[in-house]
């Protein structure tokens, strides 16, 4: 009875690990973020960072056609996962063509013609790059299975079409932009849509060669009318 119940527990399989996907979030300048994290995902793996922030439609009448909040993408940037270690960083303001710090849904705003009421946070993203494949999370679980880790089913979400992706989130309460700095020189393509100023001919280039006029015709064709009067 010892016996049988001594093998039992040499044949249970191990335990397997869950994948760490934690990262940290940290202000180095103002609308600066480093964020940084330990992984025991595999070699070179790629991680998208991203930081996001909710907006609810102000305007009560527009919002009855589209209750649920849209947001906009502050920034993103992919990580590589080295050492057991990735990290990267985001900026989170741009500068308006009056030298305003603004987040991107400010500066689009106007032209968009929304009256826009922003969240008082700002939600970071860490999703797994997306691996090629019928199921983009089928190759990295068998690689994973291999290492004695497993996917949490509460980092697994899915999308409208039935993929699957593997993301952690943390949010971090971050005012809205302030201050400014000296206004930015238009460029062509903030102008008319892209197109720039369509009345302006560019300029041609000089050529390079100098081009000296000879003090006598040289041609071998035959002599014009007015140069046989002469």
């Amino acid at each position: 009875m010892l016996l049988s119940t001594g093998c039992a527990r040499l044949l249970q399989p191990q335990q397997l690990k869950d994948i760490d996907l934690k990262f940290t979030v940290e202000n180095q300048l103002p609308g600066v973020y480093a964020i940084a994290g330990k992984t025991n995902l595999p070699e070179r793996s790629q991680v998208m960072v991203a930081a996001i922030r909710y907006l609810d439609i102000a305007n009560p009448t527009a919002k009855n056609f589209n209750p649920k909040p849209t947001y906009a993408v502050l920034d993103y940037q992919p990580a590589t996962v080295k050492d057991g270690k990735w990290q990267t960083t985001l900026n989170l303001w741009e500068t308006a063509s009056d030298g305003r710090f603004q987040e991107s849904w400010q500066i689009d705003q106007a032209q968009l013609k929304l009256a826009l009421s922003p969240s008082e946070t700002v939600v970071f993203l860490a999703t797994l790059a997306p691996v090629d494949g019928s199921d983009q999370l089928q190759q990295l679980e068998n690689q994973l299975a291999k290492q004695r880790i497993r996917l949490s089913q509460a980092l697994i979400h899915g999308t409208a079409d039935g993929q699957r992706y593997v993301q952690m989130s943390q949010t971090m309460a971050i005012a809205l932009p302030t201050g400014g700095t000296t206004p930015l020189t238009p460029r062509p393509e903030d102008i008319n849509g892209g197109w720039g100023n369509r009345f302006l001919i560019p300029l041609e280039p000089q050529n390079p060669i100098k081009l000296e006029m000879p003090k006598e015709r040289r041609t071998n064709a035959p002599a014009t009318a007015d140069e046989f009067l002469k």
